[in-house]
């Protein structure tokens, strides 16, 4: 038996005899999509599978998931580059909700099903009920040509949801064109957005479509609408009601076939009453108006984002970061986020920068978020303290006191350890005075990779 089945001792064998499939429905997440794991489930790279991995190192029938006496199994098919559960190579081992199936590149997702999700959009990360009535009202706004107007704060995500919405559109054939009004020449707006003929003003040498033509059979997303120049807000009024624009320099009318999607973090309706915004404008625009959630209050979406741009920064910054420790996600928790999804973007890569093996440990977060959820003196719980506990768990009934107090104490312990060395889970494990194969049990219980964390030049293996 080798060391991976050995240490998943308390697994059901693929020897075990066959029976019903588990009472509790589980969920095959995979790349292209999700399958209910109702009977045996066959994954490789053969389209006679029922999962169908495009991936050379995956093998023609590389896995399969079986129902064994009400319990599922992940068999490997004497695959060539093997099948990992948690990081550790398998035979065959029982699986359950919030395992993880490496198949060659791929990652398999072992869910529990609940109440029916609807998928999200393109290019959107999303799971929080507080996105849900703006996942259904991008839908809506998806299939007309009407205008929609995104608001929200910086680094909501605004373009995202405006890519989605061209994508959804019968327009996705067409280019999808981005102009952010705060940024462009007050003195050249009208150039960039209308185009211009050449000669029409000092350095025009070519003539140039602009925004407007370039989207032509398309979407044009403008984003900051809120800072464009008045003059300017005319011209797009005008637009949008006769699909027909002039170029500078030109009397010649050019006619369009543009969708528009608007974003801005300011507030269009006080702008229009203080007249720093038009009316008219404002109302066109309103037709759908849609406003994202900061991402403080997307509570249940940070772990998914974090995991998603952990595995695209690891990737670019030639990291091996797949884990995040759990007491850095409760810092990242914690944090507030006034730059929302952008400064996420921007803190996991510093952390990135500073990471050494698998797992993003709370040493790496950089200074603004540490800062931000340092715990006050006088308002943070207490940790785990025996006093504290065990007159809550003592009791006639109960049978696991003995682990569950040894639980506890890992899970303060090992974290604050690996810390210590950086990750190393040669030096931890000399530092607990414990096996490194005792150490690595104990992480998986913890629900890190029982694998190295680290690898380090010259350490014994």
């Amino acid at each position: 038996m080798s060391e991976a089945i050995q240490g998943l001792a308390d697994r059901v064998t693929a020897s075990t005899p066959r029976g019903a499939a588990s009472s509790h429905p589980l969920v095959l997440q995979f790349a292209g999509g999700a399958l209910p794991l109702q009977s045996a489930v066959s994954v490789g790279a053969d389209a006679s599978n029922q999962v169908v991995l495009d991936d050379r190192f995956v093998s023609r029938f590389h896995c399969r998931l079986v129902p064994v006496r009400g319990r599922w199994l992940v068999e490997d098919l004497d695959s060539t580059n093997g099948t990992y559960l948690d990081g550790a190579r398998v035979s065959a081992a029982e699986i359950d909700a919030g395992a993880r199936v490496r198949v060659g590149a791929q990652e398999l997702r072992i869910e529990r099903s609940g109440p029916p999700l609807r998928a999200s959009l393109p290019g959107l990360v999303a799971r929080d009920p507080a996105l849900t009535p703006v996942l259904d009202l991008l839908r809506r706004a998806a299939p007309s040509d009407l205008p929609v107007t995104i608001l929200g704060e910086s680094g909501t995500g605004k373009e995202i949801a405006a890519r989605a919405v061209h994508e959804l559109s019968h327009r996705n054939a067409g280019p999808f064109v981005p102009v952010n009004c705060g940024a462009i020449s007050r003195e050249l707006a009208e150039a960039e957005l209308f185009g211009h003929e050449r000669g029409a003003f000092t350095g025009a040498i070519t003539s140039a479509p602009g925004a407007f033509g370039a989207a032509d059979g398309g979407t044009l997303f403008l984003d900051e609408i809120g800072d464009m120049p008045p003059a300017l807000q005319g011209k797009i009024l005008r637009l949008l009601q006769e699909q027909s624009f002039e170029r500078v320099g030109s009397n010649e009318t050019i006619r369009a076939d543009v969708r528009l999607i608007a974003a801005t973090h300011r507030d269009l309706k006080t702008l229009s009453a203080e007249g720093k915004f038009r009316a008219d404008l404002y109302y066109r625009l309103g037709v759908f108006t849609i406003h994202l959630p900061p991402l403080r209050e997307r509570a249940e979406d940070l772990p998914l984002l974090v995991q998603h741009f952990l595995r695209c920064f690891s990737r670019e910054l030639g990291r091996a970061v797949e884990h995040v420790a759990p007491e850095a996600l409760e810092q990242l928790r914690r944090y507030p986020w006034p730059g929302n999804i952008r400064e996420l973007q921007s803190i996991l890569k510093q952390a990135l920068l500073k990471a050494s093996g698998v797992v993003l440990l709370p040493a790496f977060l950089p200074e603004p978020v540490t800062a931000a959820t340092e715990p006050s003196p006088t308002t943070s719980a207490p940790a785990f303290g025996f006093d504290a506990v065990l007159p809550q768990r003592l009791g006639p009934d109960v049978r696991d006191l003995y682990t569950e107090t040894h639980r506890q104490v890992d899970r303060l312990l090992l974290p604050r350890v690996l810390e210590y060395t950086r990750g190393s889970q040669h030096q931890a494990a000399l530092l607990l005075g414990i096996a490194r194969q005792t150490l690595r049990l104990k992480l998986r219980e913890l629900g890190l990779s029982p694998r190295r964390i680290v690898e380090v030049e010259g350490e014994p293996g």
